[in-house]
Formats: structure tokens, C-alpha cells, sequence
């Protein structure tokens, strides 16, 4: 395929409609049609050999897109966790496995990190955050 351009152009438009879904997948289509566009300039190989070039590379491209995706949003979650940790809670009920805390204005359930008797209306801190599960324990002496 001697049209270079054709997919050249599509990787700029597969580049333009990756910025709001952010998925990564539509990049590593646009960077393999990039690549397909870069052998047409260099080699000119025939239709169905661009078609199998961009094949190739969509296979090798995805799943690294897929493991970036991955990556980001799972540093991100971290990031929003770290953010949490050292904040007060107030218990709001007490049940045999699990409290229920307010914080945020919003009641969550939380797990103790030790084994501390605990009543309605103490304040505990958060030590960390696992899914949607605060992770609370008594103010250290240091913090309160």
C-alpha cells in the first residue's frame, strides 16, 4: 500500500478519541496503525501485508495496553487511600463483626485493626482503606 497517509491519518484520529475514554486501547490501536503507516513510507508491502502488519502489532500493542490501564488506576487507588489514612471517624454502631462509622458525612463500614472495646460516638482513626472497608484503629498517643 502505497498511501501512507491513510494510516497515518487514522492514528491521529484513533489518538483523538483515546483522550476522553482514556482506556489506552485506542492508543495502542493509533500507535500500531502508526507503525503500519511507517512500513508503507519504508517498504510499500501490499494491502493484505499492511492489514497483517496492523494485526500484529493491535495483538503485541493490547495487552500492554491493558496492563497500563491497569497499572494507572490501581496507583491511583492507592494514591485516593493514602489520602484517607490519619483521618477521624465517629462510630455510629457497633455489630458483632464490623462497625459502622461516619465519615465524610457518609457511613461506612470499618473493621478495628486491634482488639479495643469501642462504643457509639468514640472517635477512632483510619490506618488504611481496602476497597470500600476503612481500616480503624484508637488515636496513637502522638496523634491525638
Amino acid at each position: 500500500m502505497a498511501e501512507w497517509y491513510v494510516p497515518l491519518s487514522l492514528a491521529f484520529v484513533l489518538f483523538i478519541f483515546e483522550i476522553p475514554t482514556r482506556t489506552f486501547y485506542l492508543a495502542a490501536l493509533g500507535l500500531s496503525l502508526l507503525l503500519v503507516s511507517l512500513i508503507d513510507l519504508l517498504a510499500a508491502p501490499s494491502g493484505l501485508g499492511a492489514i497483517g502488519w496492523f494485526a500484529l502489532f493491535a495483538v503485541l500493542l493490547l495487552p500492554v495496553a491493558e496492563y497500563v490501564r491497569r497499572a494507572l488506576r490501581n496507583r491511583a487507588s492507592t494514591d485516593a487511600t493514602n489520602i484517607d489514612s490519619g483521618q477521624r471517624v465517629v462510630v455510629v454502631r457497633v455489630t458483632p463483626n464490623t462497625l459502622e462509622v461516619r465519615y465524610r458525612d457518609t457511613l461506612w463500614q470499618a473493621e478495628l485493626t486491634e482488639p479495643v472495646p469501642v462504643e457509639p460516638g468514640r472517635e477512632l482513626q483510619i490506618v488504611s482503606r481496602v476497597g470500600n472497608r476503612l481500616r480503624v484503629a484508637p488515636f496513637s498517643p502522638t496523634s491525638h
